[in-house]
């Protein structure tokens, strides 16, 4: 059987949570492409419709996706509730994009769930906000909060590349970030800034490594674009002042080879004096035929009820 690359696998995600999508009555399509005619279909309490938009970013117009709470009153005021997806994905992925807009709904967390595609072309882009898709995100925001009534601080999420993502995020904009639940993981940046790769462990003196192109044979094939010297420049970059205030959630797969990775994440979350839960569900980093999702199914959706719950959790003590 031919093997994906982790970073890539989790688009395969998406044969299971269909599966899990389509039992609740709440499969996601796209039939309407504007405000005005969504939100009526989101007072529906057993349907979830996202909404596509577009922006000018850059100088090319840009994709993102909107999940309303059943409900919805544009007179309250709603967490905006941000799902990054993986590798190769899109923001109507669902897994875990419309996933976690379904259990949203489900499980009362009054937000608008917020879902960008992210870029393809450069992952590194996506791994580390600075490098481009931080300042996409923002935009998105600003013009969000125009429109609708959202809380000053986000909830932030992904899997995978999203999960990148969303941890570095939350330590470089802590003022920004309520809540951050990053999810299966292939790289990490600690707090005090150590490097940590799928595979390796913890690089020491991670600039001068990736600035060294002959190091990427050292590495899984799927972060070898790791090796560049833009990469270099920020893959050590330390928190920001009160990124402890933020609490996280860090999951991953007990049979994801990516799992001691992220336990040494969460020990250095501990050992810093950062709120840390941890959960361990009982899955690979994605399946590749039927069978894997009818063992695993179960365990995949705990990544997204389990990360709605926190956020609650979180929500009802603000």
């Amino acid at each position: 059987m031919t093997r994906l690359h982790p970073d890539r696998v989790a688009w395969v995600i998406v044969v299971g949570v269909v599966a899990i999508l389509a039992t609740s009555r709440v499969l996601p399509s796209l039939a309407r492409e504007n405000t005005e005619q969504i939100e009526p279909l989101a007072k529906q309490t057993s349907k979830y419709l996202p909404l596509r938009r577009t922006i000018t970013f850059g100088g090319s117009q840009r994709e993102y996706f909107l999940g309303f709470p059943p409900n919805f009153d544009r007179t309250k005021s709603y967490w905006a509730l941000v799902v990054v997806h993986g590798g190769g994905q899109h923001g109507r992925i669902p897994f875990p994009n419309t996933g976690i807009a379904r259990f949203a709904a489900e499980l009362g967390l009054e937000a608008i769930v917020i879902s960008p595609s992210f870029s393809n072309d450069d992952n590194n882009a996506s791994r580390f906000p600075s490098l481009g898709e931080g300042e996409f995100l923002e935009e998105i925001l600003g013009q969000l909060r125009k429109e609708y009534a959202l809380r000053p601080k986000i909830f932030l999420t992904g899997y995978s590349r999203g999960g990148q993502f969303a941890h570095r995020y939350a330590l470089a904009h802590p003022e920004q970030v309520a809540a951050v639940a990053p999810l299966a993981s292939g790289t990490w940046t600690t707090p005090d800034g150590r490097f940590l790769v799928e595979g390796m462990g913890e690089l020491r003196n991670a600039g001068a490594f990736l600035s060294d192109s002959t190091n990427a044979s050292k590495v899984p094939d799927n972060l070898r674009d790791l090796f560049q010297p833009r990469v270099a420049a920020v893959a050590e970059t330390r928190a920001a002042a009160r990124a402890r205030e933020v609490p996280y959630l860090v999951m991953c797969g007990t049979l994801d080879p990516r799992q001691p990775l992220a336990e040494e994440f969460v020990r250095s979350l501990q050992s810093l004096g950062y709120q840390v839960t941890a959960e361990w569900p009982r899955t690979p980093h994605g399946c590749e035929d039927p069978a894997c999702w009818q063992e695993h199914r179960s365990e995949f959706e705990k990544y997204l009820r389990h990360t709605i719950e926190f956020f609650r959790a979180v929500a009802q003590r603000q």
